[in-house]
């Protein structure tokens, strides 16, 4: 038990450094565990899963003794802008751990405690400082790390709900470039925060072959806190604005981004009614149109020295993705996992930009389990294809120079592999 204990936290520990990609939006449900990945994230009605921790804690209120997970998922997205006129820009290319860690901890045949560590929301863009749209974005960063307390209720051997909090600590990190007269000047944005959401699940078993599940999750505002800084200032810059010849004022002060996670319901079922299977549906809605707007507050704007407040539209939509799961018990000890997502994209074509120029995605996954004693190890592939997608229109809010006119495409392969304990 002790040297389980202690693979879980070198897991975790090890884990968490530069946690973020891209997704639909910029949600990462489908890489929280092997086993979810495997089902392609279908899992909202599965009541066998220490995962539920996170897809659906009142599942917890089922287990009759203690359980733990703990693994990563290794992203490494590849992403290209072609220009009509042949040019091509590919991003910079890295590979993401995404950490995360699962408990369930039953207190007696009714109620049950659950916590759950992972990072459902991120992004990270690198494209070439010297590609024709950085002056909208050329890098970004977002990270946003979740600790979920929840504590589930079963009311019957039918019935079971929870409720919990979610807690989060978010980074971010921005940077483009400035266009000046006697050249470009390189902007840094980085700010952090915390802040907090709750939950509500629930879980309904009408047969012994076949389980319902539902999940709510919040909106969570964050107010990223932090500086600006700028690089490449020449002496004495300058640049036209309104049509006058101004000096220009770059100085480093304090700076915000007002941004907000949607909130999230989702419905799945699963079923045993096939031997040898447990095959399971979810749909996911995802409320992205909380997010209207990206707000930028400075201490100093850029080319006016004077305190003021940025504002990019972005008028996202409201979106449900779906997802399918099938999970195959080629022998006790062996299991093999099937699952596709369809992921639509929430970003409005108008205000598409370069910070996430992401499409409608499809993702296709594959798992192994394998099961000795009380504890299981686990591994799964997926392969991502986002559709092909063109620039916004110049003077757009994602094109606002007027620079980009082209197309993106991209893929991502991701990895991912955990081992679960059951006491």
């Amino acid at each position: 038990m002790k040297k389980s204990l202690g693979l879980f936290l070198a897991i975790l520990l090890l884990s968490v450094g530069n946690t973020c990609t891209w997704g639909a939006g910029f949600q990462l449900f489908n890489e929280g565990s092997a086993r979810v990945m495997g089902l392609g994230a279908a899992v909202t009605a599965r009541s066998d899963m220490v995962e539920s921790a996170w897809y659906n804690p009142s599942a917890a209120a089922f287990f009759s003794g203690p359980e733990m997970l703990a693994g990563m998922a290794l992203v490494k997205p590849s992403f290209t802008y072609k220009d009509k006129s042949g040019e091509e820009y590919e991003m910079v290319k890295h590979v993401h751990p995404l950490p995360f860690f699962y408990g369930i901890f039953p207190v007696n045949n009714r109620v049950s405690l659950s916590f759950s560590f992972n990072l459902p929301y991120g992004l990270a863009t690198d494209w070439p400082n010297d590609w024709p749209g950085r002056y909208d974005a050329d890098y970004t960063s977002l990270k946003t790390f979740f600790w979920v307390p929840s504590i589930s209720f079963k009311l019957n051997d039918k019935l079971s709900i929870a409720v919990g909090a979610q807690l989060v600590y978010a980074d971010a990190e921005m940077e483009k470039a400035l266009l000046t007269t006697t050249g470009d000047v390189r902007s840094k944005l980085e700010g952090d925060d915390y802040a907090s959401g709750w939950l509500a699940a629930l879980t309904f078993k009408p047969w012994k072959h076949t389980t319902f599940g539902l999940i709510y999750r919040s909106k969570i505002d964050l107010d990223l806190d932090g500086k600006v800084t700028y690089q490449n200032v020449p002496p004495n810059p300058q640049f036209l604005y309104n049509s006058t010849l101004l000096p220009a004022q770059f100085i480093n002060g304090k700076g915000e981004v007002l941004l907000t996670l949607p909130a999230t319901f989702s419905f799945g079922v699963a079923t045993t009614i096939v031997p040898r299977w447990i095959l399971s549906a979810d749909l996911l809605w995802s409320g992205w149109s909380a997010y209207e707007k990206l707000t930028y507050k400075f201490e100093y704007l850029p080319y006016l020295g004077i305190e003021g407040t940025k504002v990019d539209e972005k008028n996202w939509h409201d979106r449900w993705a779906i997802r399918l799961g099938a999970e195959y018990a080629l022998k006790p000890q062996w299991k093999l996992r099937f699952g596709y997502v369809y992921d639509p994209s929430p970003i409005d074509d108008y205000t598409r930009g370069p910070e996430l120029p992401t499409s409608d995605r499809h993702l296709f996954n594959i798992g192994v389990g394998y099961l000795k004693g009380n504890l299981e190890l686990d591994a799964a592939y997926t392969y991502l294809i986002m559709e092909e997608t063109s620039t916004p229109p110049a003077g757009s809010p994602g094109n606002e120079y007027g620079n980009l006119d082209g197309q993106y495409d991209g893929d991502t392969h991701i990895f991912s592999v955990d081992v679960r304990y059951k006491f």
